[in-house]
């Protein structure tokens, strides 16, 4: 091991969202870290010297807008660049292998979103990774090491695996399954629950009237989940939504 590079979050995962990083050398091990949510997000060619191979070893959640592809996609541009194989270590989609949700139009691409997938793509890393070279990326040394075991109807409680958080406001499953739809609430004047030990579960704000939207939402008797009205106080660093301040809202709970 000569270097290691991390994404968002960092190569530990408890960078806050958005948070920039910068390049030092791991504690646990000597070696250099490079930052890939810092002064750049992509390998620099110096980055790569004496790299013979360029491993992508993380848990992603199976979302278009969280970022993990986004590095490994650029990344993979920059081992191709340098004639540096890129090998894949496949792990689950958390999510399973249902696709669901809007597919990016390419004049918005941007590093949470890339290239044209659906919101929801149903696919592991290492078939992520295949998809890019294949259809948007550069021709070069892919490699995967798959899975077994592992089928598109599981989830990832069925895997028997540990769940590690891969990044602070993913605590759990739970988190991850409501992520392709509750994260589109950062788009507006709602929290998504940051900073709570349910993100992503849940949404509000202090003017919200949370028992009219839970009947308003139950009267469209969408299948898969229950609904229930809450409060809680977002406190996540750099939020900027309510930290701190009760609001009022709704949760959600898988129920199939």
């Amino acid at each position: 091991l000569v270097a290691l590079f991390g994404p968002e979050h960092g190569i530990r995962g408890v960078a806050e969202p958005g948070e920039r990083v910068d390049d030092g050398i791991d504690d646990r091990t000597g070696v250099p870290v490079f930052s890939l949510y810092g002064a750049t997000f992509q390998p620099k060619p110096e980055m790569l010297d004496g790299v013979d191979v360029l491993v992508f070893d993380i848990q992603d959640i199976g979302t278009r807008y969280f970022t993990y592809i986004s590095t490994m996609t650029v990344s993979m541009d920059a081992a191709a660049a340098a004639g540096v194989p890129f090998l894949v270590l496949d792990r689950p989609n958390p999510i399973g292998g249902t696709v669901q949700g809007n597919v990016l139009e390419a004049e918005f691409a941007t590093f949470v979103g890339r290239f044209p997938i659906a919101m929801r793509y149903g696919m592991t890393p290492g078939e992520i990774a295949g998809y890019y070279e294949a259809e948007f990326g550069a021709e070069m040394e892919l490699l995967v090491v798959p899975m077994e075991g592992w089928t598109r109807d599981m989830f990832f409680e069925e895997t028997g695996l540990p769940w590690v958080k891969p990044s602070p406001n993913m605590p759990n499953v739970e988190s991850a399954t409501h992520y392709p739809g509750t994260c589109l609430f950062e788009g507006t004047n709602l929290s998504v629950g940051r900073g709570t030990d349910r993100a992503f579960q849940q949404i509000g704000a202090p003017w919200l009237d949370a028992d009219a939207l839970v009947t308003a939402v139950e009267r469209h008797g969408l299948p898969g989940f229950s609904i229930q009205a809450v409060a809680f106080v977002p406190d996540a660093p750099g939020d900027g939504k309510f930290a701190g301040e009760e609001v009022h809202g709704i949760r959600l709970t898988v129920t199939d």
